[in-house]
């Protein structure tokens, strides 16, 4: 068992599980912002909001509504991304992405700390290493600048860390996703525990916060032209058993266009 040697790799491909896809275009922010296709209908179908901060927010995984579907691995076996094709309507960067852990729920016009109530202990990735922190709007605040601040235990345990983003003076879009810096040198979460911002936005919103694992990023430089990249470009990243499985875009114009997506995962 394993992926060690090219008989391996020949015998993985062999118990390939095969998925097609596809996602609406939604409005985006604009060039050069992230956008998630989480809660975009398609195939698979729009995911629901998330649980609210107030109740810890929630882990996902590949059952739940909204992530890529497939079959557990044989036990004793791995599952690796095998070959990958995107056909985004505008030009793009597209990243598949493990969601592990999302709450909705929190506001943008106070100043008070908001916490996350007793999250749940990750199921995968489970000391943070590599896990990402991610801010993700449901429903827009106002147009007012602020720095967001989110307090979160790092990789090593040590609790009380500060991650945050800066703002400018401009609304959030439905469905746009930011990245907050880490503290210091570390590079992965283990959990959330509040979100603080240094101005009102002057409107509530709905903001969340997801932790996330970069799997692959293939980027479409030439709008509706099929891209498709094998095992050997891919590096055989591993796919964990209970992956949510999604996908981020990195924009180049007001709109994320329409993603068809061919994914391929082998067993060994």
């Amino acid at each position: 068992m394993g992926w060690q040697s090219m008989n391996h790799v020949v015998e993985g491909l062999s118990r390939r599980q095969i998925f097609r896809g596809h996602k609406n275009s939604a409005t985006a922010e604009g060039a050069g912002t992230y956008h998630s296709l989480w809660r975009v209908a398609g195939q698979p179908n729009a995911g629901a909001l998330p649980a609210v901060a107030s109740a810890g927010g929630e882990i996902v995984s590949r059952a739940t509504l909204g992530a890529i579907p497939f079959v557990a691995p044989t036990s004793g076996r791995k599952l690796k991304l095998v070959r990958l094709l995107v056909q985004g309507g505008t030009v793009g960067a597209f990243t598949l992405v493990d969601r592990v852990w999302q709450c909705s729920g929190l506001v943008l016009n106070t100043l008070a700390e908001q916490p996350v109530t007793a999250p749940p202990a990750l199921t995968r990735h489970a000391d943070g290493k590599g896990l990402e922190l991610w801010g993700e709007v449901y429903t827009a605040g106002g147009a007012t600048g602020a720095t967001y601040s989110v307090k979160y235990t790092n990789q090593d345990g040590v609790a009380a860390r500060v991650a945050t983003y800066v703002q400018p003076a401009n609304a959030l879009s439905v469905g746009q996703m930011v990245r907050f810096d880490l503290q210091g040198d570390d590079y992965g979460v283990r959990a959330v525990e509040s979100l603080t911002l240094s101005a009102s936005t002057g409107t509530a919103g709905d903001f969340g916060l997801t932790l996330l694992r970069p799997i692959i990023t293939i980027g479409a430089p030439v709008a509706n032209l099929p891209v498709a990249e094998g095992l050997f470009a891919l590096n055989l990243p591993d796919v964990e058993d209970q992956a949510c499985l999604a996908w981020q875009v990195l924009c180049s114009t007001t709109n994320t266009g329409l993603l068809h997506f061919w994914v391929a995962l082998g067993e060994n």
